[in-house]
């Protein structure tokens, strides 16, 4: 039997019982239009899907991370890790960087996906070495 969640839906105003659903979908995040990912949906009676109430920005989220994953970028958590091991506070590593402190903020909370420039900057932070054996044909 699927699952089922009773939920406030603000656009009705009013409590609705919603079946969880399942969708792959293929999704366009900046310049990649053929990213796979299985969203998260909540069908009401009429047969209409709706995201999730409690959390508006987890189908957004699953795009960002397919879209990190094709372009080998370091993860949000990657990144907070890396600045904790470095013992910065998120200005310090931001101003380190050349960075806003907002931007830097901004990618670890999973609210933007990172440029490879600034990949790139978190990889050499992390004490990556580049070398021609390192690019890609998009480097190129």
């Amino acid at each position: 039997m699927s699952h089922q969640k009773t939920f406030y839906n603000p656009e009705i105003a009013a409590k609705v019982t919603y079946t969880e659903k399942w969708k792959m979908e293929t999704v366009t995040v900046k310049e990649i239009s053929d990213l796979h990912v299985l969203h998260h949906y909540w069908q009401d009676a009429a047969g209409e899907l709706w995201g999730d109430f409690d959390d508006p920005m987890e189908n957004v989220r699953s795009d960002f991370q397919a879209y990190r994953q094709r372009k080998n970028y370091l993860a949000p958590q990657d990144i907070v890790t890396l600045r904790k091991k470095l013992n910065l506070t998120v200005r310090q590593f931001a101003s380190k960087l050349g960075l806003s402190s907002s931007t830097l903020s901004q990618i670890e909370n999973d609210q933007r996906v990172q440029t490879r420039y600034q990949d790139n900057l978190f990889r050499w932070a992390s004490g990556e070495k580049f070398t021609t054996n390192t690019l890609t044909s998009e480097d190129a």
